[in-house]
């Protein structure tokens, strides 16, 4: 297997028309982290306000300071525990091909932070990037010292939609960063609510139980405005319905799609089925423009598989226990019996137990890694444990790049290696294989 660790930054520097757009993108990236918690994440900033009336409203302000381009624009929330991603991709592939302009808000990022904002499916170029950033650290000055610092993920959402209304976009599709109540993306007023498959995640923030975790989630409704919901467990369905009729949200159940997909996986026939119902919402869609929309969607690190290797390469982000569940069942269809290595790393916060369960019963061989540099993985060696206690053997190797070399020196060759636990993870095996930045989806 060819390795190919410098051709991320290269095909980054060409794609903003040279290295100095690229300097100043970087520049402009320093400046976002530092509004972050190095441990905690992009959406924490120690010295932002713990008070409430902060929670939106720091946000909210950035957005006004901005000249409020959230309000020129037509805005699909998606929240969820499993799907969000997937289920916006889909919605802003199918409203282009109905002619829509879209902005694509999603998270987290493969290899490059531009991913995140895209307009026609397009990663936001250097150029734009940089001088996007410098706008908004200009606005962040002018927050009442009361607010404290913003976080990463609070700029960045005020970014994104100060970009769409200047690229001229009629919708913004806008992916929740954690939860939905408190989460930066509700300071907006979306037309259309959606909802994907509920499941337990970042239960120490959103509560243990399921009817908990839902609440958080449908605080995304509004008074008088449809929600598309995922088919979901009966504790989660009454969660939701009673939250509509407290809101007095029009709450639209939808059922999964009947056919299959481009996009791998029986579970993302449910997202595609939300993308379609939201779709509808903001404008006459047919069905050419929904099967044209569904068909030319790329979406990597989301089953994809890379098939110039020997074994086949299989990424995808799965971090959680549903969405573990989920690869379990489309990566045993895939593979049909071959071998399967496994190159896994997971973070500390996430329940590795749930993720490692499905897993473990697939593979021939593991290999627990970690992403570098991310101060939130579980240890390799820890990680490794766990998958021991688990009645599996696996290999500790913190070095992805090491990890990978051997997981294909060790599995035949007619066989699949499968990496997953984080898309931070997936995101630098894409670099790792000499995968390019995915600048377009469609």
């Amino acid at each position: 297997m060819r390795f190919c660790w410098p051709c991320h930054r290269s095909r980054v520097e060409g794609a903003g028309g040279g290295r100095a757009w690229a300097e100043l993108e970087e520049a402009a990236l320093t400046w976002l982290y530092s509004l972050a918690d190095q441990e905690r994440g992009v959406g924490w900033n120690p010295r932002a306000s713990p008070d409430g009336q902060w929670k939106l409203g720091r946000t909210r302000a950035l957005l006004d300071l901005a000249g409020a381009p959230d309000r020129q624009l037509k805005i699909a929330l998606v929240a969820g525990t499993k799907g969000k991603g997937s289920t916006c991709a889909m919605l802003a592939s199918i409203l282009g091909a109905a002619g829509v302009r879209c902005g694509l808000y999603t998270k987290p990022h493969l290899q490059s932070y531009r991913e995140r904002i895209r307009a026609d499916g397009r990663a936001i170029t250097p150029s734009d990037f940089a001088q996007a950033v410098d706008r908004m650290r200009r606005l962040v000055r002018e927050l009442p010292p009361e607010a404290g610092e913003p976080t990463t993920f609070e700029v960045t959402t005020a970014m994104a939609l100060d970009v769409f209304a200047r690229q001229a976009c009629d919708v913004a599709v806008v992916e929740v960063g954690l939860g939905g109540r408190l989460d930066a993306t509700n300071a907006t007023d979306p037309l259309v609510s959606v909802i994907t498959s509920i499941s337990y995640d970042h239960t120490a923030i959103l509560g243990r139980t399921l009817g908990a975790i839902a609440g958080e989630k449908a605080g995304i409704l509004r008074t008088g405005r449809t929600a598309f919901v995922a088919e979901q467990r009966t504790t989660v369905r009454r969660a939701l319905d009673r939250a509509c009729r407290e809101v007095g949200a029009v709450c639209e159940v939808v059922p999964p799609l009947a056919s299959e997909l481009a996009l791998a996986g029986a579970h993302q026939r449910q997202n595609a089925a939300l993308a379609v119902a939201a779709a509808s919402a903001f404008t006459s869609v047919d069905e050419a423009a929904i099967q044209h929309g569904l068909a030319r969607l790329r979406w990597p690190g989301r089953f994809e598989v890379v098939q110039t290797q020997q074994p086949t390469v299989v990424l995808d982000g799965a971090h959680n226990g549903a969405s573990a569940e989920a690869l379990a069942a489309t990566l045993s269809a895939y593979a049909a019996g071959r071998p399967i290595g496994l190159v896994i790393g997971i973070n500390r916060d996430k329940d590795a137990r749930a993720v490692l369960r499905p897993l473990l019963e697939l593979a021939h061989c593991v290999w627990a890694t970690q992403a570098a540099t991310n101060p939130r993985a579980l240890s390799a060696i820890e990680l490794a444990r766990v998958c021991r206690r688990l009645g599996a053997s696996a290999q500790p190797e913190p070095d992805l790049n090491q990890a990978l070399q051997a997981a294909t020196r060790n599995t035949p060759r007619h066989g699949v290696v499968c990496v997953t636990g984080s898309l931070m993870l997936v995101g630098q095996a894409r670099t790792s294989l000499c995968l390019p930045v995915p600048e377009q989806l469609w």
